[in-house]
């Protein structure tokens, strides 16, 4: 509506005695918003409506990040400035004295982003280091009050299994208990992206936690079905939406800087970035490979986008390989 809120958006330069004070604007954009969601058969709180009037005064660019690819995105866009369009351009004219016209322009949509502007970033260590430890130390303040601290208890065991597993939101949100194997120390994932199932090794940092969440923590969450291992709020299977927004709002609550917030497939990048490496510094043949295996990927090529090492580490790899030449070039030297 006023500048700097909703962009695309110019003022008309009359004023009359019906238009809304500058300081009626914010409540006026918060019903608008609330509106919308509702004709969309969205679910309505508080916060789902500062989340998207955050999305909209940065320029949507949350949108961008929430959605598959940029037909999404531009679809959301483009489907909210249509419903003030036909809806409420005459109210917003009247009480703000601007003409709503909607930015996107379906003839000349924006250029499809190269493969590398698409991955989603990697998060530093040190970030996700943070992160846990502060969902960590929720489960401690939470202490008083026996829902809040189970709720703390599976939030921070579904980030270490992201972390430590490289799991899809979907397939984290599909565990049962019966797909945990403690003993094998395996996570069986029954039905992944193309209906591709695996066996995912339990690394030793997540073991821990993962075992006192399963046999300690899980009997004590009621709900339906009761066979699914991680269980929202209100009793039920999360959705993979659902997870990616209770990561944001923690991430929030965790008083991240903004550009400092990932998604749960950056979790998936880090982790498949850290075996690798990890891998690599144990001198195992073909890490990549095993890489792969773990992420459930189809393709090798789609496994060696997901790593993002840095100029380091390439150079390290560079040197080794040089090292390695140079080795098997003097024996065959000397053979002769």
């Amino acid at each position: 509506m006023a500048a700097g809120q909703l962009s695309l958006v110019a003022r008309s330069g009359r004023w009359s005695s019906d238009q809304l004070l500058p300081a009626q604007w914010p409540a006026f954009q918060s019903q608008l918003i609330e509106n919308f969601l509702v004709s969309r058969r969205a679910t309505v709180s508080l916060q789902s409506v500062r989340v998207a009037i955050s999305a909209l005064r940065a320029n949507l660019l949350p949108w961008l990040q929430a959605r598959h690819c940029f037909v999404w995105y531009f679809a959301a866009v483009a489907c909210f400035y249509e419903w003030l369009v036909v809806r409420q351009a005459d109210q917003i004219k009247r009480l703000i004295g601007v003409s709503v016209r909607n930015p996107v322009d379906r003839f000349n949509r924006a250029r499809r982003l190269a493969e590398g502007e698409r991955l989603v970033p990697v998060p530093q260590e040190a970030t996700i280091r943070y992160f846990l430890a502060f969902c960590r130390k929720a489960i401690d303040l939470s202490v008083g009050s026996d829902v809040k601290w189970l709720q703390a208890c599976r939030s921070y065991t579904m980030w270490l299994m992201l972390n430590w597993a490289g799991l899809r939101r979907a397939e984290l949100a599909a565990l049962t208990t019966q797909d945990v194997d403690l003993e094998a120390g395996i996570v069986q994932v029954v039905d992944g992206k193309g209906h591709r199932g695996r066996l995912v090794q339990i690394q030793p940092r997540l073991a821990p936690t993962l075992r006192w969440f399963a046999q300690e923590i899980r009997p004590q969450i009621v709900g339906h079905p009761d066979r699914v291992l991680f269980l929202s709020s209100y009793g039920r299977s999360f959705s993979p939406g659902a997870l990616g927004h209770l990561l944001h709002v923690q991430q929030v609550a965790a008083r991240l800087p903004v550009e400092d917030h990932f998604t749960a497939h950056g979790f998936r990048r880090a982790y498949a970035t850290r075996l690798y490496k990890d891998l690599r510094a144990q001198r195992v043949r073909d890490p990549l490979v095993f890489v792969q295996h773990q992420l459930g990927h189809e393709y090798l090529s789609t496994t060696q986008r997901y790593c993002q090492l840095d100029d380091d580490f390439r150079h390290l790899l560079a040197q080794e390989a040089a090292s390695a030449l140079v080795e098997l070039y003097g024996r065959q030297i000397g053979d002769r």
